[in-house]
C-alpha cells in the first residue's frame, strides 16, 4: 500500500509536526517575553504570550483564528442578500479583543470599515497597535468601552490564563456554579454604554452603512442586545457566540435570552457538518440543550426574515441613521 507516502499524508504529517513545534515555541516564548508578532492571512498581529490565550495562540500555532467562521458567515449573508458585495459596508465588532475580527474582515476584503469596541485596557492597547501596524487607522474606529444595556461603570473580571476570557461580573454571578475559578479573578472597573449611544459618537462615515454586528462578550451578549433594541430594529444581521455557561454566569436565564432573541429575530443559523443551516428562532432552546452548561460554545447568525429583500441588498443606511439618532 502507498497510502502513507501520498502527498496528502505527507502534508498532514508536516502540518501536525509544525503545530506541535509552534506549541512548544509558544510555551518557551511565554517564559521570557510578554508578546510576539505574527503575520498571517488575516493580518499582522501582536499578541500577548499568555499560556491559554485563545486568539493569539490560535494565530501563532494554527495560522488563523475563526477564519472559516468569518468567511462562511459573510458568504451566507450575501447569499440571502442581507449584506452588500465584498469590500463594502462596516462591521460593528463588539468584544473586539486584539482586533482579530475587524482587521481580518478588512484585510480579507470582506468589508470596508470597522467599529471595534473593547473594554479591557491591555486588549484595547493591542487593538489600537494592531490597527496601526496593518495601516488601517482611517478604516477602523476603536472605542474603549463595554457595550451594555445602560451607561455607567461595570465590574470586569480578568482571566490570568486567557486574554479572550475577560468578562463582565454582575453581582448575581456569585450564586452561579463556576468552572474556571472566576471568584479568584482580579476585578477592575470599565466604562459602559449602550450600542446606540456608542454609535452616536462615531463619525457618520462609519455608522451609515453598518452591515453586520459581530458579538463575542463571554456570555454578556443578552445585555448588549437589550441595550441595542433600536439599532437591531434596523434589521442588521448579528453573528454571536452562544455560551450557555457564560450566559448563566452573567446573570441571565436561558428563558430571558431566548425571549430577547425572539423579540429581535425570526431565524438563527448554526454550522452543521461544515455549512450553516437555518432554524426558526423558537427552536433556540434546543441549541442551549445541545450545548449544555458545562462550557460548550457555538456561534450563530441571527436574522430577521422580513428584512430580506426581494431584489438587491436592502438599503439599511436610513434605518441605521434613525436608530442611532438621539
Amino acid at each position: 500500500m502507498r497510502t502513507h507516502s501520498s502527498p496528502r499524508f505527507r502534508h498532514l504529517l508536516l502540518r501536525t509536526l509544525g503545530i506541535k513545534f509552534r506549541r512548544l515555541c509558544w510555551a518557551l516564548n511565554s517564559r521570557f517575553r510578554n508578546s510576539i508578532t505574527v503575520s498571517r492571512k488575516q493580518g499582522l498581529f501582536t499578541v500577548w504570550l499568555v499560556p491559554d490565550e485563545s486568539v493569539g495562540k490560535s494565530l501563532y500555532c494554527y495560522g488563523e483564528h475563526e477564519l472559516d467562521l468569518m468567511t462562511e458567515a459573510m458568504t451566507v449573508l450575501r447569499s440571502v442578500r442581507l449584506c452588500p458585495p465584498k469590500g463594502e459596508g462596516t462591521i460593528l465588532d463588539v468584544g473586539a479583543n486584539n482586533g482579530i475580527t475587524s482587521i481580518a474582515m478588512l484585510n480579507l476584503g470582506e468589508l470596508k470599515r470597522a467599529i471595534a469596541i473593547e473594554p479591557e485596557p491591555r486588549n484595547f492597547q493591542l487593538l489600537v497597535h494592531n490597527v496601526r501596524q496593518n495601516a488601517l487607522e482611517d478604516r477602523v474606529a476603536c472605542l474603549p468601552y463595554a457595550a451594555s444595556d445602560r451607561g455607567g461603570q461595570l465590574s470586569f473580571e480578568l482571566s490570568e490564563a486567557n486574554d479572550g476570557d475577560h468578562r463582565v461580573r454582575p453581582p448575581q454571578s456569585a450564586s452561579s456554579p463556576e468552572r474556571f475559578r472566576e471568584s479568584g479573578r482580579r476585578v477592575i472597573g470599565v466604562q459602559c454604554e449602550t450600542l446606540c449611544d456608542l454609535m452616536s459618537d462615531v463619525p457618520p462615515g462609519f455608522t451609515r452603512d453598518v452591515t453586520v454586528i459581530w458579538v463575542d462578550v463571554q456570555g454578556y451578549e443578552g445585555y448588549v442586545f437589550k441595550g441595542a433594541k433600536k439599532l437591531l430594529s434596523a434589521g442588521i444581521p448579528v453573528v454571536s457566540e452562544i455560551w450557555p455557561y457564560g450566559i448563566r454566569r452573567a446573570g441571565m436565564s436561558e428563558r430571558e435570552f431566548v425571549d430577547i432573541a425572539e423579540d429581535n429575530w425570526t431565524s438563527y443559523w448554526v454550522r452543521r457538518k461544515g455549512r450553516f443551516v437555518q432554524y426558526p428562532i423558537n427552536t433556540l432552546p434546543i441549541l442551549f440543550e445541545e450545548l449544555g452548561y458545562e462550557g460548550d460554545v457555538d456561534n450563530v447568525i441571527f436574522t430577521r426574515d422580513e428584512d430580506r429583500p426581494t431584489g438587491g441588498v436592502h438599503p439599511l443606511e436610513e434605518k441605521v441613521a434613525n436608530a442611532i439618532s438621539p
